[in-house]
């Protein structure tokens, strides 16, 4: 069976908070994500990354599946970490990674995608998440 991707991608702007990434680039509303029919498994999440360091601290940014895809339950992986001396820093970049995992979905069942920034506020962070079906 050939792998199938679903990708989302947003903005987290403040700290310990969800924020749900729900927008696909041009697409404002591209609708629910649907775990596709015929699939058993989650094998893959790509994550990738940047953050503006408006605050000199660190931070850690994870990313949150959750939904009635997921039979069992909310998964959260680590997307990156990074942190400045100086208050105006500029922007960091956290290249995408490929996280390979074995997690069961409910075909035709949606999952949820949220961003978190946790640590110190540093700004913002914006998230690209790509779930990887097979």
């Amino acid at each position: 069976m050939a792998k199938l991707y679903r990708s989302r991608e947003g903005d987290a702007t403040a700290v310990d908070t969800k924020t749900q990434l729900s927008t696909l680039g041009s697409e404002m509303a591209p609708g629910p994500l649907l775990v596709p029919t015929g699939v058993k498994a989650l094998v893959g999440v790509i994550i990738a990354q940047c953050f503006n360091m408006a605050a000199a601290a660190g931070y850690s940014a994870l990313i949150r599946l959750e939904g009635p895809g997921l039979p069992g339950g909310p998964e959260v992986f680590a997307a990156g970490t990074g942190g400045t001396p100086v208050a105006t820093g500029g922007n960091g970049v956290n290249k995408a990674v490929l996280i390979p995992v074995n997690i069961p979905v409910t075909p035709s069942n949606e999952i949820l995608i949220f961003g978190e920034m946790a640590g110190t506020d540093v700004g913002s962070i914006t998230f690209g998440v790509t779930l990887v079906f097979a």
